[in-house]
């Protein structure tokens, strides 16, 4: 059963993570996470919903309380706008080259990263590449520029770990980091909603709608019946999710490896948190 436990602070945290703290609170989906590593659990629908699922929402929970979007500097906002950016700008191609390392050894997965490769990067006559949208809606709304930003060094590790798995000869290991990246990633697009909102309200006293292009950048990941989604019933967000989440799901199936995905899950999942993390003691400092 998962814990609600109070979020910690950035004082708790030192010497852990979120992640250590999360598994010692809840010890069954630790033991699961061991035996499945050991190869003596084989439910890939068990350890998505009874146990990675829950641990990203709680997990993620505790980030936003970390962050706190409400409370912000102009200087803190800005700084996490600017490294928000960043895996933004590398993520289409992160999904091109993974595309690239599966196909051989699973199509199906290949044919996935695909879709989503193009639904990030731009598909001719359709919605243009993610990234665009997104930096121009800052110049638009805000006036904020993070085109060619140069990342804090805890951002620039995040990238380095993605391009290292997606590098990465093992199929399992790449699907299960990337369901990680996706898995999160509804969460993260609220918490940066929150943060954009925070700017505007303090610079040009405008929030949500009003913010009409960053808006429509968020319907766009977020809204089930926007233009953008291509599965029915999911935003686009939602549907990378359960897309990667079929391939740890049906590992048997599609001949991959349930301990190497979650290898690849734990890899990535655990950088992302850690970031998050980093970012907060930054934003601290910028007090």
């Amino acid at each position: 059963m998962t814990t609600t436990a109070t979020a910690p602070t950035l004082e708790d945290l030192r010497g852990t993570s979120l992640v250590e703290m999360y598994l010692q609170a809840n010890p069954e989906t630790r033991g699961y996470i061991h035996a499945t590593l050991q190869g003596n659990r084989t439910s890939g629908d068990d350890l998505v919903d009874k146990h990675l699922k829950p641990m990203i929402e709680a997990i993620y929970r505790q980030i936003r309380t970390l962050v706190d979007p409400a409370t912000l500097t102009v200087a803190q906002a800005r700084m996490y706008i600017a490294e928000l950016s960043v895996f933004a700008r590398h993520n289409a191609q992160f999904l091109r080259l993974a595309a690239a390392q599966v196909y051989g050894s699973c199509p199906a997965l290949g044919h996935e990263f695909d879709r989503n490769f193009l639904e990030e990067g731009g598909e001719p006559g359709k919605v243009p590449a993610h990234y665009i949208l997104y930096t121009r809606a800052l110049l638009t709304d805000l006036g904020l520029l993070v085109n060619g930003h140069v990342p804090a060094p805890e951002t620039g590790l995040l990238v380095l770990q993605h391009q290292v798995l997606v590098n990465s000869h093992m199929t399992g290991l790449i699907a299960g980091g990337y369901y990680a990246t996706e898995g999160v990633a509804v969460a993260e697009t609220e918490i940066l909603r929150a943060i954009t909102d925070r700017y505007g309200e303090l610079t040009i006293r405008a929030s949500g709608p009003a913010l009409t292009s960053l808006d429509y950048y968020y319907r766009l990941h977020l809204d089930e019946d926007h233009e953008a989604a291509q599965v029915g019933g999911m935003s686009v967000e939602e549907a990378h999710v359960e897309g990667l989440a079929r391939f740890i799901r049906q590992s048997d199936l599609f001949g991959l490896d349930l301990p190497q995905a979650l290898e690849g899950f734990l890899q990535i999942f655990n950088a992302m948190a850690h970031w998050w993390t980093q970012l907060a003691y930054r934003a601290e400092e910028l007090n």
